[in-house]
């Protein structure tokens, strides 16, 4: 199929235009999932929180290190991989799940990956309040560095976009390619420094750090939580990754955006 560059850059400015209502649609789906709950979204806060405490003290007496080092390290972490991680597990289901309203409406696709993100920022910001308690625990400095978590947070978002798009359109057209996707997000969680700190690697092992692009999302974000700079190597890891990232896509999208109605 030919590639359709203007219609497919036109589908996504129009799908931006709309915020009014993917901000909507996002903020309904979070209130549709915790229906009739008392504490709402709070409930995936909350067993972040309980995964985060006892994971962290137990591996912090294993591995023979301070809590107070480990936990809020572990939690901005956690909380970083939660966002990165729904935006790959939601993103194949993004145009399967919305299979109606694609074939009945005549919509811009581009609209439901917005809402995706959307919604996934906003249970972000929800799982961002347990890490304030632990960050005190921790005596993790406040300082300038935590602004710099904006620009991270700003970047991963924009990547997620271009990644639901992209593995909505692959599983929309071949359903195999989520369960190869969820599988390997599962082992990308012990192989990434998530769990474990970078530091205990050496040698030709530090290929798992500065190769990974899933570390460099996650470093991004996570090093000014912990009032650090984050480094400039993932941040020229990240950047190349958004511009390779957002023009393979869009030759995708422009290509078999067409065929998405068929797919699903």
């Amino acid at each position: 199929m030919d590639a359709h560059y203007s219609e497919a850059i036109d589908d996504i400015v129009q799908g931006l235009r709309l915020y009014d209502m993917w901000g909507r649609i996002g903020y309904a789906e979070i209130k549709r999932r915790y229906r009739r709950t008392v504490i709402g979204p709070f409930w995936s806060s909350l067993s972040l929180a309980i995964f985060v405490v006892v994971l962290g003290i137990t591996w912090s007496q294993l591995w023979k290190i301070d809590p107070k080092e480990y936990l809020p390290y572990l939690c901005a972490g956690m909380i970083c991989w939660f966002l990165f991680s729904s935006f790959v597990t939601e993103g194949c289901q993004v145009f399967i799940a919305s299979e109606s309203l694609i074939k009945q409406l005549r919509i811009s696709y581009m609209m439901l990956v917005y809402a995706l993100v959307w919604r996934n920022l906003l249970v972000f910001a929800h799982n961002l309040l347990i890490y304030i308690p632990i960050a005190i625990y921790g005596r993790v400095p406040f300082n300038l560095y935590w602004f710099a978590a904006i620009p991270g947070i700003v970047f991963m978002g924009i990547n997620g976009l271009w990644i639901a798009l992209l593995l909505g359109i692959l599983c929309a057209r071949f359903r195999d390619v989520q369960q190869v996707t969820l599988s390997l997000l599962q082992i990308a969680i012990f192989v990434t420094p998530i769990l474990w700190s970078p530091k205990l690697l050496a040698g030709r092992a530090m290929v798992l750090v500065e190769f990974n692009m899933l570390y460099h999302y996650i470093v991004i974000v996570r090093d000014p939580l912990m009032g650090l700079p984050p480094p400039l190597w993932s941040w020229v890891m990240v950047i190349v990754a958004t511009i390779v990232g957002w023009a393979g896509t869009l030759y995708v999208y422009s290509r078999f955006r067409r065929r998405i109605p068929y797919w699903v």
